[in-house]
């Protein structure tokens, strides 16, 4: 019976289409933070994330939200993770 239970994922808060560029400012934010002193990283990640909700005029509780909803929805995280991944590309290509 577990391949009759239908997959019900959470609504994001925000667009598909911003959650891409959304989460591929989180990926260069992260990429940042691997170059910080590990004491500072943590203040830092506080910082850029707070940079990037600016950014996306979204609150730091909807970035949350859709990490989490990433988490916990593999096929949604490596759609979303693909297009980000086409976007690094794309911008690289054209530096």
């Amino acid at each position: 019976m577990i391949g009759c239970e239908s997959k019900q994922t959470e609504p994001l808060p925000i667009a598909k289409d911003e959650l891409i560029r959304l989460m591929f400012d989180v990926h260069v934010a992260e990429g940042a933070l691997s170059h910080t002193p590990a004491g500072h990283q943590r203040h830092q990640q506080e910082v850029y994330y707070d940079q990037v909700t600016k950014i996306h005029e979204i609150s730091r509780a909807d970035l949350d939200t859709c990490l989490v909803i990433l988490q916990r929805n593999p096929e949604l995280a490596k759609d979303i993770y693909e297009k980000v991944l086409e976007m690094m590309e794309k911008k690289r290509v054209e530096h």
